[in-house]
């Protein structure tokens, strides 16, 4: 994607990036990472965008990322000049030294060879190390407005958050965490995401965060 093809696609999916990449998201996530990676450990993030996370993430972690959307990459190197972001995909996730997790915020049901990310990104996360995600779902009450208000093409893996749960079992994650989310950019002037209560959440969320561990 070149560099405005890239812009384009920013601002035709994410009217407000900066708020829709809210400090309440960006704390769940680091909440996320803290409870399940010691600190100092390398990770790797599945798709940087414009590279909030990295630079939330880089002063816990050793981190490293990667994008396919040039005009992101360049906005995240500018953030994270220290971090090493690739153009790319899940190819670009490093054999040696491998990471102790890979972080995928919003970006695998963009991709088209699902299953074969899933499959490289197990073999190339270090012993014990850890996938955590978070993925729109399309089933539950909330499903049908998902569904309707998915403008993104990109979306090729539209799944329940049942699927998801099969995909990572199925290629030997054991998923030690998950749990529903609601989240919505109302008026562009507030931007929702609710977690809480999970008891409710895990079953109605119109997204899905996962974690996974390796076996």
């Amino acid at each position: 994607m070149t560099k405005s093809e890239g812009e384009v696609y920013f601002r035709g999916n994410y009217p407000n990036y900066e708020l829709q990449t809210s400090q309440r998201k960006l704390g769940f996530y680091m909440n996320l990472l803290r409870k399940w990676i010691p600190k100092g450990k390398p990770i790797f993030e599945l798709g940087v965008g414009m590279g909030h996370f990295l630079k939330t993430a880089v002063s816990e972690y050793e981190c490293g990322g990667c994008d396919i959307n040039e005009f992101g990459l360049n906005v995240a190197r500018s953030k994270v000049p220290n971090a090493n972001i690739l153009p790319g995909s899940y190819e670009c996730i490093p054999m040696e030294p491998p990471p102790f997790a890979v972080v995928a915020w919003d970006v695998l049901e963009h991709i088209p060879e699902l299953d074969t990310a899933l499959s490289v990104i197990y073999s190339r996360i270090s012993k014990g190390g850890f996938l955590i995600g978070v993925v729109p779902v399309y089933d539950g009450p909330l499903g049908w407005l998902v569904q309707c208000l998915d403008r993104d093409s990109s979306h090729v893996s539209k799944l329940s958050r049942r699927e998801w749960l099969n995909k990572l079992k199925k290629y030997n994650f054991n998923v030690v965490e998950s749990g529903g989310i609601i989240r919505k950019l109302i008026w562009n002037r507030c931007y929702l995401h609710i977690i809480r209560p999970q008891c409710l959440m895990r079953h109605i969320g119109s997204a899905y965060y996962f974690v996974g561990q390796k076996n």
